[in-house]
């Protein structure tokens, strides 16, 4: 299916959100909560959303705490496309970043590394042949220049590897151009213009409900010690301070953006890949803010918009954005997040959808994201299939659910 570009709106007759949170909650071991928001119009005007289950079970002196449209979540990955991704299309609507350049040019001490010679556009579109994953809190000496002295794992240019790593380099390539840390160059190029009101660094917004995420680093020690699904082989066998075994709520899950760059709660700090929370209405301007601009009355070129919409040798990934094929709705761009979140733009439509979950908390086998995301999009979007097919069931849980 050809990108749609043009902006151009189309009436969307999918089910809609409560059809989404239903396929969401039906699945097999599926997340306590989850809320789905469908927008479209300028500014995201005229968003429908529903919500269901529970943004945290309780436990441990918590008390149960009901899914919620304000809900604060940890982004994941999704903190690659609101942060690092959109705060370059600023930088290089500006002319101060551009996308042939290599990395080492803005960043000196990389220069004659690898990682240095990447192009800005190989790292958007994982082509710069970097280890999917490392622990690089398990490594002595600051997190990019370990992540840089590690051999590639690929070759350069050659393929779609997946990197948390290349992300990271994108976020120090931010900083050095807006002469801040990375977390302060996010609200200055991001969260500010856009009007974003509860995406934070580090640390949930107060004034809402938080989801519970993870028992700590569960996932991460596990692999570590297994060297599944990548083959690491760390230096050292346990972060310092040890690894954290309470059940998340407010902290950063990603161990790399947690213990090695520090993002925790009070500091404003975020890295490239990971540590941004936000909402599901910040998450929606965010998709809208991408939307109205390549129709040429947004916040951002509209050209610039366009280059990091346009997939490239991979079809399936276009600068810093994934593609998903959206069945007659067209081409669907976005990001998921390891927490069980995702934000989505539909050109065709000029929609956005976003998905929030708590998929981690207490399940001991947690429900990809991409299963999850996929079932959501499938309830939204006109003609589009799922990978399980139509869920006709009532999931609502405890009778809570609340739509709008």
């Amino acid at each position: 299916m050809p990108m749609h570009l043009d902006g151009a709106r189309t009436p969307v007759d999918g089910s809609g959100p409560a059809a989404a949170v239903r396929a969401v909650l039906a699945v097999d071991g599926g997340p306590p909560g989850a809320v789905v928001a469908s927008a479209g119009g300028r500014g995201g005007a005229g968003t429908d959303w529903c919500a269901d289950g529970f943004a945290d079970l309780g436990g441990d002196g918590r008390p149960a705490v009901p899914m919620d449209l304000s809900v604060r979540t940890d982004l994941g990955s999704v903190t690659k496309v609101v942060g690092t991704t959109t705060a370059l299309m600023v930088l290089v609507d500006r002319g101060e970043v551009g996308l042939d350049d290599r990395a080492g040019r803005y960043l000196p001490a990389l220069a004659t590394t690898p990682v240095g010679a990447a192009r800005i556009s190989d790292l958007l579109q994982h082509r710069a042949g970097l280890w999917e994953w490392w622990p690089l809190y398990l490594e002595d000496g600051p997190p990019l220049s370990t992540a840089a002295g590690l051999p590639l794992r690929y070759r350069s240019g050659a393929a779609r590897h997946y990197s948390d790593l290349g992300f990271m380099v994108l976020g120090a390539v931010v900083a050095a151009v807006a002469g801040c840390p990375l977390g302060e160059a996010v609200a200055r190029l991001v969260t500010g213009p856009l009007g974003l009101t509860t995406t934070t660094a580090g640390a949930p917004a107060p004034g809402g409900p938080v989801a519970a995420s993870s028992a700590g680093d569960v996932v991460e020690r596990e692999m570590v010690a297994t060297g599944r699904p990548y083959p690491v082989t760390p230096t050292a066998a346990a972060p310092l301070g040890g690894w954290r075994r309470h059940v998340l709520v407010g902290e950063v899950n990603d161990g790399n953006a947690f213990h090695a760059w520090g993002a925790r709660p009070g500091t404003g700090v975020t890295a490239g890949h990971a540590g941004l929370f936000s909402t599901v209405s910040d998450l929606v301007a965010v998709g809208a803010a991408w939307l109205d601009s390549l129709c040429g009355d947004g916040p951002l070129g509209r050209d610039t918009v366009r280059a990091f919409f346009t997939a490239g040798p991979d079809p399936t990934q276009a600068l810093g954005l994934r593609v998903w094929p959206g069945g007659p709705a067209g081409p669907v761009l976005g990001h998921t997040g390891f927490p069980g979140v995702a934000v989505g733009v539909v050109p065709r439509l000029h929609r956005t959808v976003v998905l929030v979950t708590n998929r981690l908390h207490g399940r001991p086998t947690p429900v990809p994201t991409e299963q999850l995301w996929q079932r959501a999009l499938a309830a939204v979007l006109p003609g589009r299939d799922g990978p399980d097919g139509p869920v006709a069931e009532d999931t609502a849980r405890n009778g809570v659910r609340r739509c709008g």
